[in-house]
């Protein structure tokens, strides 16, 4: 493990489970949160220091390839390395791996800075931060945005409460995936190992904010969209492949 590489194990907890004893996914996703904004703080690029430049990260693509999903006890260890970036996205690769080192599951993952005012891009190649020559992918093939491209059927709404709230004060990127499972289990015969998931975050939403899910299956794929309710803009597509 080099210094661009961190590594942490953790076990996984009865609070990150479902009734069958498979880790959430959104509770997967809260240990990669968590380890990115760790280890961007020890690369001195985390909150410390876009604080001092009034901006802030948001993760705006991201995903996971399956071999095995954790489950109630197991003891996960977690690599992270930041593996690029251009004018807009930086990137970064995780992987996970159980006691005997047999690979669990592997992602990646684009970011990008906002700025706190405007909430709008900053050009990451113009700012005064290190953000390091590119690393290895996880993924053969280049991580690209998701796009509705099929007929939905709106199944429901969520009101953006107090809870689902992250330090910059918009919806953390995990709820998104909770809403969108918990939809997707209510509607569709899921089967609870999934091969791959990949959320894309289009826009940001707030308390109060009203998302209506949107829902569709083609194949062995479930889609979710989320768009706001009261001006019908995209805020995620997720996609399962299962």
């Amino acid at each position: 493990m080099t210094m661009d590489t961190l590594e942490q194990t953790f076990t996984v907890k009865t609070y990150d489970c479902h009734p069958d004893g498979l880790m959430k996914l959104s509770a997967l996703m809260q240990q990669f949160q968590e380890i990115a904004s760790v280890h961007a703080q020890q690369l001195n690029f985390g909150s410390d220091r876009l604080d001092e430049i009034n901006c802030y990260w948001v993760l705006t693509n991201l995903r996971i390839e399956f071999e095995k999903l954790p489950q109630w006890n197991d003891a996960v260890t977690l690599q992270t390395w930041p593996s690029g970036h251009n004018r807009i996205l930086a990137t970064r690769e995780f992987q996970g791996r159980d006691e005997t080192q047999n690979e669990l599951f592997r992602a990646a993952s684009q970011w990008m800075i906002l700025d706190k005012k405007s909430n709008r891009p900053k050009n990451l190649i113009r700012l005064d931060i290190d953000l390091l020559d590119a690393g290895p992918r996880v993924f053969d093939a280049e991580l690209t945005r998701l796009e509705p491209q099929m007929q939905y059927t709106h199944q429901g709404s969520i009101r953006v409460s107090y809870s689902a709230l992250d330090l910059n004060g918009h919806v953390n990127n995990t709820e998104y995936v909770r809403w969108a499972l918990d939809s997707l289990h209510q509607h569709f015969d899921l089967p609870a190992q999934i091969h791959s998931l990949q959320i894309s975050y289009l826009a940001e939403a707030f308390e109060n904010d009203t998302l209506d899910l949107q829902l569709a299956q083609k194949d062995n794929r479930s889609f979710v969209l989320g768009c706001k309710t009261d001006d019908k803009s995209n805020v995620f597509i997720l996609e399962i492949n299962h």
